[in-house]
């Protein structure tokens, strides 16, 4: 985009010389405060477009009830006032993008410009962010003009509903909250070896036997015994296709496009234990089990590539999933397939000899090549994991590019042509814990900070400009091992998918983390709790470090923080810290085995997140 980029400190002054606070997620295009301001009360008039006053109307009307309880007159077409009014207005404008918009705020009226219906639901959730938090009834929004056009069409987040089974209404909780900070991908993967969620009327038994498993709570997710045959299923649940019809009307009307995961050839435990047939069936199954997974192990998970009626099945399902749902994409998963049954069966290596396939990985490209064909038949595009790239590839596919280091698919993906989603399990797999690991809920031995999610760039430095182009955009990803309660999955989504909808939509340029951090302080923590969302504010957490100087018998602390700006207060004695406390100003030694207690904490003395506390020895 060929656009003026202005750059907006936390901080704008109008020409008053009074200070306006700019605390917009995702940062937009670009902001000007003006002088004065809209007073919205009970009077204001809404005024949308008749085209999309069916869809918008409910929308405003209710979040301007639960943002501020007004009661506001919602209307259809022209404006019929001459002041105190809200207008949203279709228009015809070359400098704003698709989803893209224009927000002016007057003294006398607001209006929303958009080319599409996207745009102008982006523009009111800005709108939304605009009115001061807290304030019920009457208020005055500042006066402010937002230009604002998204950087990728594709905004994603993913919600694991396979690992632990997330209801309808909470799943459209996420897609109201996120949609406002202009998420427009929700990626529901639906499949895995712990559950099958998605009801498959042509095969009833998916949702009758695959959506269910043994109890295991209380046990580490990687070290359950597998369910035994006569052991109740009582975990679990699944949708509807009712269910989903639902989720994507919801998602519609918040310009959020639903796309389904159905993970094959691996990751397909539910679906070997629900149709044992799928399985090879040349390969002794006297020590395999045909239950539901309820953990992370679970050996002999994949569908049989050798056999015709594994494809007639999967092309039964891709075809009442490509029914059900409106999106041009599909995904089929691809990844993290065990080849360890393959090789047991004599079909198999029947199989390659008559194709000419080399090994295991071209055995797995001529089975992602069939099912591509099968979703091709149904007019949609399949999205693969990055292993579907191996052996022979799959060419027209869209690559979901998660894995770094030894495998380079982000820039592998796009070189060799491929649409690509980038979802790095270094920057997005916000699975990971976001503090220190003692203080956080279950979960990987692995910290994914706010910042990294933050400052992450989704589009690698070595691609050219041809190259660069084919990537559709940026997501985030919470596999659901971990997050067995509705509190916790929310604790992990929030607020790393709102750095994510920044580094999304926002132009590097107009970024800057201590601005995004400021404004999570300041605005929309509280934002999210008003809409009793549970909300992580683990950016604030202080990290200890520390070693033991035998020699002198000290103990050596260093303490750090993510956030910037701030202060680092501390204790040695077992108090709680406050701003009258030890002020950190750089390493320290101190007695071994001391109670250290440390905290981070704002410029009027409130403490920011938790209270640090550890035993140095």
């Amino acid at each position: 985009m060929n656009k003026i980029l202005i750059v907006i400190s936390i901080f704008l002054c109008s020409i008053t010389g009074e200070a306006q606070e700019n605390t917009f997620i995702p940062q937009p295009e670009s902001v000007v405060f003006n002088t004065g301001g809209f007073q919205l009360n009970n009077e204001t008039k809404v005024y949308i477009p008749s085209k999309n006053y069916t869809d918008l109307q409910s929308i405003v009307a209710s979040k301007l009830k639960q943002d501020i309880d007004l009661n506001l007159s919602i209307n259809k077409g022209k404006v019929r006032v001459s002041s105190n009014y809200i207008v949203f207005q279709k228009v015809k404008d070359a400098s704003i993008d698709s989803e893209g918009y224009i927000l002016e705020i007057t003294d006398k009226k607001v209006v929303i410009k958009a080319k599409d219906y996207a745009g102008l639901f982006n523009g009111f959730q800005s709108l939304r962010q605009a009115i001061p938090v807290g304030i019920k009834g009457t208020t005055v929004v500042p006066n402010m003009l937002i230009t604002d056009n998204p950087r990728f069409h594709w905004r994603g987040v993913l919600l694991d509903v396979s690992r632990h089974f997330q209801t309808k209404e909470f799943v459209m909780k996420q897609i109201d909250v996120l949609s406002a900070y202009k998420i427009n991908i929700f990626h529901l993967h639906l499949t895995d070896d712990q559950g099958w969620r998605i009801e498959i009327k042509k095969y009833p038994k998916l949702t009758e036997k695959g959506a269910w498993r043994a109890k295991r709570d209380g046990i580490a997710w990687w070290s359950r015994e597998a369910a035994t045959a006569d052991e109740p299923k009582t975990v679990g649940g699944f949708y509807t296709q009712d269910d989903i019809r639902e989720i994507i009307a919801f998602a519609k009307t918040r310009n959020v496009e639903i796309i389904p995961e159905i993970d094959v050839p691996g990751h397909s435990k539910a679906l070997v234990a629900s149709y044992p047939e799928l399985f090879c069936s040349d390969i002794d199954t006297t020590n395999v089990s045909f239950e539901v997974a309820v953990g992370g192990k679970a050996p002999n998970n994949t569908v049989c590539p050798a056999s015709e009626y594994t494809y007639e099945f999967l092309e039964d399902v891709i075809e009442e999933i490509a029914a059900l749902f409106p999106s041009k994409y599909l995904h089929i998963g691809g990844d993290e397939c065990s080849k360890k049954d393959w090789k047991k069966s004599a079909m198999c290596k029947q199989l390659m000899d008559e194709n000419g396939l080399e090994d295991y990985e071209e055995l797995q490209s001529y089975f992602i090549q069939r099912i591509h064909k099968i979703v091709e038949k149904q007019n949609k595009t399949m999205i693969g994991w990055d292993e579907v790239l191996s052996g022979n590839g799959v060419p027209g596919a869209t690559i979901m590019a998660w894995r770094r280091g030894k495998y380079t698919p982000e820039v592998q993906a796009p070189r060799a042509g491929y649409p690509t989603i980038m979802t790095s399990y270094l920057h997005s797999y916000i699975s990971r814990v976001q503090g220190p690991t003692s203080m956080e809920p279950e979960g990987p031995n692995s910290v994914l900070p706010l910042s990294v999610v933050y400052n992450h760039e989704p589009v690698p430095s070595e691609l050219t400009e041809e190259e660069a182009a084919r990537v559709l955009g940026n997501q985030a990803s919470l596999w659901g091992e971990f997050t067995p309660t509705e509190s916790h999955f929310e604790y992990m989504l929030y607020p790393r998918t709102l750095a994510s909808a920044e580094v999304s939509w926002s132009d590097p340029k107009v970024k800057s983390w201590e601005r995004f951090q400021y404004a999570l302080e300041t605005s929309h923590f509280k934002r999210l709790e008003r809409d009793n969302v549970n909300v992580a504010k683990s950016l604030f957490t202080v990290y200890p470090v520390f070693g033991i100087d035998q020699l002198h018998s000290k103990a050596i602390v260093y303490l750090e923080t993510e956030a910037v700006g701030y202060t680092i207060y501390y204790t040695l004695d077992g108090s709680d810290p406050t701003i009258d406390s030890n002020k950190y100003e750089g390493n320290f030694k101190a007695t071994p085995k001391s109670l250290l207690k440390a905290g981070l904490f704002n410029k009027t003395g409130d403490l920011l997140g938790e209270i640090t506390e550890v035993r140095l020895k």
